[in-house]
């Protein structure tokens, strides 16, 4: 579990690229971690930070409909990133759990993700539902699925 506390807060685009690189990017051919909505200004970066500033862990939250549900309230959650070496012990479900927060305090009725298949049983022990069948995705030539939690 989780043997230290992170201060969760908010991230300039430039603060996660490196995590996002090191993490997500890392064993394919994408050398570019940005996703094009970034600095948009609906996205936010939310981060898990120790007490010396350093994030160990980010995510990306945009106002956006859940593909297959075009008139949805919802909100996507890209590029989720957790230090490797505190992978599996709670920084991570404390990261989603603040933007699942933020998601409903935006009115949010779902929150989804295009999901790494490696990642797929994180998003499910934290209450996402696995939708559809599997695609790659182009930047890391991964298989991947789309998640969704229904906030009601």
């Amino acid at each position: 579990m989780n043997d230290h506390v992170y201060d969760i807060g908010t991230a300039t685009t430039a603060e996660v690229l490196p995590l996002r690189m090191s993490v997500l990017r890392r064993g394919t051919p994408s050398r570019d971690p940005r996703y094009a909505e970034d600095d948009d200004d609906r996205t936010i970066h939310l981060v898990a930070r120790r007490a010396d500033g350093v994030i160990v862990a980010t995510s990306s939250w945009l106002p956006r409909p859940f593909p297959p549900e075009p008139d949805s309230a919802g909100v996507q959650l890209r590029g989720m990133a957790v230090d490797e070496s505190l992978q599996s012990r709670g920084v991570g479900a404390s990261l989603l759990a603040a933007g699942i927060e933020w998601a409903r305090d935006v009115g949010a009725t779902n929150v989804w993700a295009r999901a790494r298949d490696t990642a797929l049983s994180f998003y499910e022990r934290n209450g996402m539902t696995t939708v559809g069948g599997a695609f790659t995705d182009d930047a890391t030539g991964m298989s991947h699925h789309l998640v969704v939690l229904r906030l009601g």
